[in-house]
């Protein structure tokens, strides 16, 4: 045991010896596997910015909605529809489902639909109504067409108008994405005092995808209303941005093929510079080597002392580059004109694995000319 501690720190001792006498040999590596590691890390993470801010403008721009119109066979029936807590549940998916009971008009020319719920999702709406459970105008926070307060409604259909009281919500709140110049809503118990002709056969059902990663996550939530259509015997249209996310995949996955070529020409030229630097320092010192191997030392542990050479220079020189780019990324990212965008380190996570496989794979096909040489015969070398 006391033989193999002191063998291990005489091979600790004469690699720290040879990086100071040979300088060059640890700065090579050091210095082309930062560079490369860094270029990498700027090449993949363009790649990773691009797909987010497609991802952010495709779900602007109601990427992430799945929107359905329904249309029960008969008034009244009861169906089996998905509450919002089973949606998210089974899903992925925040949703608002509203029943359209007429249209409204405020003031001269602002006209407004005017919607109810069902009673399984009063939870959802009954924040949104006025104090008392009145009837509330919502409308987008961003347009503020009419002040806070009440305001005087006139029903289509009904000879009296109403007093409404106005409530903004934020344009990305679900039902402002579904009704995007506001909307009256109503409770249900009192829906047929505003609506007449009100009939509760028609539903209108917004979904929106929590975690949008591609077509699949819409494809999931597009099969379910449909299957849930065939099954309630429910007519309607359902529409989603899947063919524009198809496309995105489409070029995701030759981004992949790009990101793949990429690290084997970084495995070609790290592997190279390795293999030939580890292999020319064996030979320097092979005489030595083959002496220890004469009194007993193990090939494996020659072999090993290069490995963690290589793997301590390579380490650090890839830390290095991983904390150069996460603090020069604003300015690297610029030069590919992508918008204000900076990534975490969560999110170039994927990327920081793939080349650490990369490198690590570059250090193990270096260690092949130094296993060959390890076993060569002993009475060979020392003649």
């Amino acid at each position: 045991m006391i033989s193999l501690i002191l063998t291990i720190l005489y091979l600790a001792k004469d690699t720290i010896h040879r990086w100071f006498t040979r300088a060059s040999s640890p700065l090579a590596r050091v210095l082309v596997v930062f560079f490369l590691s860094l270029c990498a890390l700027c090449f993949l993470g363009s790649y990773v910015i691009s797909a987010k801010a497609i991802r952010d403008k495709i779900r602007s721009r109601g990427g992430d909605l799945v929107a359905a119109f329904l249309m029960l066979p008969e008034k009244g029936k009861s169906v089996c529809l998905p509450t919002r807590q089973e949606a998210e549940k089974w899903l992925g998916a925040d949703s608002v489902l509203v029943i359209p009971a007429g249209n409204a008009k405020v003031g001269e020319l602002r006209h407004v639909p005017i919607v109810t719920y069902d009673f399984r999702r009063a939870g959802q709406f009954m924040p949104l109504l006025a104090p008392g459970g009145g009837p509330t105008l919502l409308c987008p926070a961003e347009s503020a067409i009419f002040p806070q307060g009440p305001v005087d409604v006139k029903i289509n259909g009904l000879d009296e108008g109403i007093t409404a009281m106005v409530r903004y919500l934020p344009a990305e709140h679900l039902l402002m994405r579904l009704m995007e110049n506001g909307v009256l809503l109503v409770q249900p118990e009192t829906v047929e005092q505003f609506s007449p002709d009100f009939s509760s056969r028609y539903l209108r059902m917004l979904l929106q995808v929590r975690d949008l990663q591609g077509a699949d996550s819409l494809h999931r939530v597009v099969r379910y209303i449909n299957t849930l259509k065939k099954l309630e015997g429910i007519e309607g249209s359902v529409s989603s941005a899947a063919a524009l996310l198809e496309e995105m995949d489409i070029i995701l996955g030759n981004q992949n093929q790009c990101r793949a070529t990429f690290c084997l020409g970084i495995v070609f030229i790290v592997g190279v510079l390795l293999t030939a630097l580890a292999g020319m320092e064996y030979r320097q010192n092979e005489f030595i080597y083959t002496l220890m191997k004469s009194f007993g030392i193990h090939p494996l542990l020659l072999v090993g002392n290069f490995i963690i050479e290589n793997l301590v220079l390579v380490a650090a020189s890839f830390a290095a580059a991983i904390a150069v780019f996460m603090k020069a990324q604003k300015i690297i990212v610029a030069q590919f004109k992508l918008g204000q965008y900076s990534l975490t380190l969560e999110e170039i996570m994927p990327e920081i694995q793939l080349i650490s496989f990369t490198l690590l794979f570059c250090v193990l096909i270096s260690s092949i000319p130094i296993v060959v040489a390890a076993n060569r015969q002993i009475g060979r070398v020392l003649k």
